[in-house]
């Protein structure tokens, strides 16, 4: 019976895990086109690479060449794919990262949805401009983008004369000749030059921006930390590093395709740079917030912050990740789509954990107790040694540690005995049953007059009382209070008050069953 049971509860959960992956899971997408002609950032980006590959009548296919004669397209269209790669190469303000990477296109770019400026080209004072178009190509497809077809008949117009810049005149031949990427070997080496350049510059952009970060400081506080300085400081030389490089390859003008590269290059050190910029000011917030709490001895609150920089961590490297892919062109929807997928079987193996840390941030949040506090936790009586984001570990009265999961451990009846004000003083005294009344009373106001005097008791009304009468004996109760917190003194006028108890019932002559 406990056997299928068990099978019982598992069927449960497996159903239960399905029925969420179900509802979460992104619907099927429609099936990827071959030539990668899904958003416009993507068909020209395949077109250059199909280019760079002289792999002209694949790049044809990019082109609608529908109005062009059907028997002369096979011909022409490789072409006009050369010639289109021409001018895309040619022009400096061409940005594949300005298409959009969504299927639908961008609705700001063009007026009419089905299009997408892609650059605009001046010939003989004349702006021509090169669109794609989404259209349909076979009855039952899914609609590409693809250079739209009066583009296409500009394109003879547009190529550019091939001439090679003034300054190639002077630089050897095979430096004009050997390209890379499109790109001729010589501005390869100029940027080359261009990074060195910058790298060797380091130390007098560090000096300079670290002068100008604390001059504007400084119009905002009394005082600078230099050593915040110095953290914000080499993530903006970076910055400004990658700014002036980008800067020289506007002015060399590489090819259509390597300015693609350079552009993924560029903008994943500048992703990497942003984060890294704030996760170490993350952790000098951490560590500032920290040290403040040290310092009014919130010591539990530090496993709060430690989780809020592990988060905040990891919350700025996705965030980041997800950047650089949309960057590059790659559709982050259905990626979030799979992390919370990912997040809920996550969730659902390692609900326990979770619950411990939340359990953790409960405790610390409401605070009952405090590291260093003593009490009695459920059937525990110890000391408070640290409070995790897992467990809660106790020193018990026999020195011993006992790690208690927090998510138990937030559900227990917690006695703090470092909160009190005060400690109760209650003994209760049997007396003898022969005891006659006229000693009991006296004894009540001996013991009452002993307490009263006592400086470090509050005795209250009535501190001294029968509270239970049995055949062998009166039961005396004493209720009071010492006024301390300390439980060494508290010891201490402990025995003070049973000698004196003991004094009072000796001089009335009362004796103990």
């Amino acid at each position: 019976m406990t056997e299928y049971t068990h099978r019982l509860k598992n069927c449960i959960r497996s159903g239960l895990v399905l029925t969420v992956l179900a509802v979460h899971l992104p619907a099927a997408t429609p099936k990827a086109d071959s030539l990668g002609r899904e958003t416009p950032r993507s068909a020209v980006t395949s077109f250059l690479e199909a280019c760079q590959d002289q792999n002209y009548q694949r790049a044809a296919q990019y082109l609608d060449l529908r109005r062009l004669p059907e028997q002369s397209r096979a011909q022409r269209g490789p072409l006009l794919a050369k010639d289109l790669e021409a001018i895309l190469n040619s022009d400096a303000q061409f940005a594949i990262f300005r298409l959009s990477s969504n299927p639908a296109g961008d609705p700001s770019n063009d007026p009419d949805p089905t299009r997408q400026h892609v650059a605009t080209i001046t010939q003989n004072g004349r702006p021509f401009t090169l669109d794609l178009e989404h259209v349909t190509l076979t009855a039952g497809s899914d609609p590409v983008w693809i250079f739209a077809p009066d583009a296409v008949l500009e394109i003879p117009r547009l190529a550019p004369s091939g001439a090679p810049p003034a300054i190639a005149r002077y630089l050897p031949s095979f430096l004009v000749s050997v390209t890379i990427l499109a790109t001729a070997l010589w501005k390869w080496l100029a940027l080359l030059i261009a990074v060195l350049l910058l790298i060797s510059l380091g130390r007098l952009l560090d000096r300079i921006l670290n002068a100008v970060i604390c001059a504007v400081a400084r119009r905002f506080a009394k005082t600078v930390d230099p050593a915040v300085a110095e953290i914000v400081t080499a993530p903006l030389r970076l910055i400004v590093s990658l700014a002036l490089f980008r800067m020289a390859v506007e002015s060399l003008d590489p090819a259509a395709v390597a300015r693609l590269y350079i552009g993924h290059a560029i903008g994943l050190l500048l992703v990497w740079t942003v984060a890294w910029l704030l996760i170490r000011l993350t952790k000098v917030f951490m560590a500032h917030a920290e040290h403040v709490l040290y310092a009014r001895q919130h010591y539990a609150s530090r496993s709060i912050l430690h989780l809020a920089r592990r988060v905040a961590n990891a919350t700025i490297v996705i965030l980041a990740i997800l950047t650089v892919l949309s960057n590059w062109g790659y559709n982050t929807t259905t990626l979030v789509a799979s992390l919370g997928v990912g997040g809920i079987a996550v969730a659902l193996a390692a609900q326990q954990t979770i619950a411990n840390i939340f359990g953790g941030v409960s405790v610390i949040g409401d605070q009952p107790v405090r590291i260093g506090d003593q009490g009695k936790f459920g059937d525990l009586i110890g000391e408070v040694e640290d409070i995790g984001m897992r467990s809660t570990r106790i020193r018990t009265l026999s020195r011993t540690v006992v790690s208690v999961p927090n998510s138990s451990f937030a559900g227990l009846n917690i006695e703090n005995y470092s909160l009190r004000d005060k400690v109760l003083f209650n003994p209760t005294l049997a007396i003898k049953r022969a005891t006659p009344d006229e000693q009991i009373h006296q004894a009540i106001a001996a013991i009452e007059q002993a307490l009263s005097g006592h400086a470090s008791v509050e005795a209250g009304k009535n501190p001294v009382r029968l509270t239970a009468l049995t055949s062998a004996a009166f039961n005396l109760e004493i209720f009071c209070y010492v006024l301390t917190t300390d439980l060494n003194q508290f010891y201490q006028v402990q025995g003070e008050l049973l000698m004196a108890v003991n004094q009072a019932l000796t001089a009335t002559k009362v004796e103990l069953a």
